[in-house]
């Protein structure tokens, strides 16, 4: 888990658009994390090299240790898509696969990123067209790391890519092969997953080519024939969205939401806020930078047509029983705690900070004393114990209910931790300025710094689903694969 805000930045950068064959809308959020670090790119008319459009292009990359590499890839991973002589010979597979390697190699040559320790995960998708009746006839999705690719066919997920993540045993032989080891879930006890573009200290086994180093940047792509009247939308996300929700779950909440006819980046920005952990003391879990693509592959309708098209589908039984449930159950619960009938903690309107700010005595130059006390109910006051604050009993209110004191120390005399604390709060007041919901009043930098934690871990995704019809090609292209 990266280093957390005290409070998460909330703010979605949103974009859609679409063509007479598709649909978009994407959005992001940098959530918990100190900064931003995933990356996208959506190419509506994707041209080959004569100048025709043959398809669109979504890509989302989750970086990790800085941006940089994640943004590079946003900027560039398609361009080499397109110049690739197998893509405009029609073999995408493995034009495909020669722009995920090239991105690759032209980072590590570029004196810019040489010593750049970053990476990201790269999910994209390829939704080839017929030139001439924007029909959708197949999607190949190309994958490195643990982002996902899903594709709802009749309401059923069908998972376009695999997680890759040092746990499976095709990742593991790998990594062990090239002379690494995979401790506590990750790669040499560092990364937490097996494919990646750059992570160069990672890929210095000079003996082996791309494909067989401790991580590589080689992808998985799959291709599936898009059946027409069956296959309804694509969403391709980093794994802030897939650690909190199943593939499952994110296609039972797009399905509902188009039937309820909620607008495609308005259902991401749903999800985003859905996976967002109440607290940063969930082990990680929705603390994530999260980006999420909704495709809607129309196919010949109109909008119109494609969200009631979903809406008649979506009350078909199947063997007797509702495919799409009416709403999937929250990934974490809410507050229980409540001041004065409202709602504390993220869910609601009263913060405790908020709380213990507002009834701290202040000295004249209108800042917290240290020790200073605040009487609360015996109730709430046991919420906040193990909060860094040191209750006493201090007597029974006029109701007879036992009160405290609550003794809240001053940052100033925290010694040792001052200079190791110092740059997160600047992080944490940077952050700040760009939440729409944060305040900017002077005396709130001085508030006791506190975290709440209700929580409930996610549930883990779902066992998942291959189709028949997919075509899995992890090393080579083959002759009879030139679509």
């Amino acid at each position: 888990m990266g280093q957390s805000l005290s409070e998460p930045v909330t703010d979605k950068t949103t974009s859609s658009g679409g063509n007479d064959s598709l649909l978009y809308a994407i959005s992001d959020m940098q959530g918990w994390r100190i900064s931003m670090e995933d990356s996208h790119a959506t190419i509506l008319d994707l041209k080959n090299a004569e100048g025709d459009i043959v398809g669109s292009f979504f890509g989302v990359y989750d970086g990790h240790g800085g941006s940089s590499v994640a943004q590079y890839c946003g900027r560039n991973l398609h361009n080499n898509l397109t110049s690739e002589e197998n893509f405009n010979k029609g073999h995408y597979l493995s034009a495909l696969q020669a722009a995920f390697l090239k991105v690759d190699e032209d980072l590590k040559e570029d004196l810019e990123y040489v010593n750049d320790p970053s990476g990201c995960t790269a999910v994209t998708a390829f939704i080839q067209t017929d030139k001439d009746s924007k029909r959708i006839e197949r999607v190949f999705c190309a994958n490195a790391g643990d982002s996902r690719c899903v594709l709802s066919r009749a309401g059923q997920p069908i998972d376009m890519s695999t997680d890759h993540k040092p746990t499976l045993s095709s990742e593991r032989q790998r990594i062990e092969a090239a002379g690494g080891y995979v401790s506590e879930g990750r790669v040499n006890g560092n990364l937490a997953l097996s494919r990646a573009i750059g992570d160069f200290e990672f890929k210095r086994t000079f003996r082996l080519p791309v494909e067989q180093q401790i991580v590589t940047a080689f992808p998985e792509v799959r291709n599936m024939e898009i059946l027409e009247g069956q296959d309804e939308f694509l969403v391709l996300a980093c794994d802030g969205i897939w650690d909190c929700l199943s593939s499952r779950e994110v296609v039972d909440i797009v399905r509902r939401s188009i039937a309820n006819g909620i607008e495609l980046k308005d259902i991401c920005e749903d999800l985003m806020d859905r996976c967002l952990a109440p607290d940063s003391d969930t082990g990680g879990i929705g603390c994530d930078n999260m980006t999420v693509c909704i495709v809607a592959l129309l196919n010949g309708r109109t909008k119109q047509e494609w969200y009631d098209w979903i809406k008649e589908n979506i009350e078909v039984l199947q063997d007797g029983y509702r495919v799409t449930p009416k709403d999937v159950a929250p990934v974490f619960k809410s507050s229980p705690f409540t001041w004065r009938g409202q709602k504390t903690g993220i869910d609601g309107p009263v913060s405790i900070k908020s709380l213990l700010s507002g009834s701290l005595p202040r000295n004249d130059d209108d800042d917290d004393e240290a020790g200073g006390q605040l009487r609360l109910p015996g109730g709430l006051a046991g919420a906040l114990t193990g909060a860094g604050i040191v209750f006493r009993p201090g007597g029974r209110s006029e109701e007879g209910e036992v009160v405290y004191e609550a003794h809240v120390v001053d940052e100033d005399d925290s010694g040792d931790e001052q200079s190791e604390t110092s740059g997160q709060a600047q992080a944490d007041g940077d952050a700040k300025t760009k939440t729409s919901t944060t305040t900017t009043d002077a005396s709130a930098e001085q508030e006791p710094r506190l975290v709440e934690s209700p929580r409930m871990d996610a549930k883990p995704a779902s066992s998942r689903e291959e189709s028949d019809k997919m075509e899995v090609d992890n090393e080579t292209e083959t002759s009879g694969k030139n679509k």
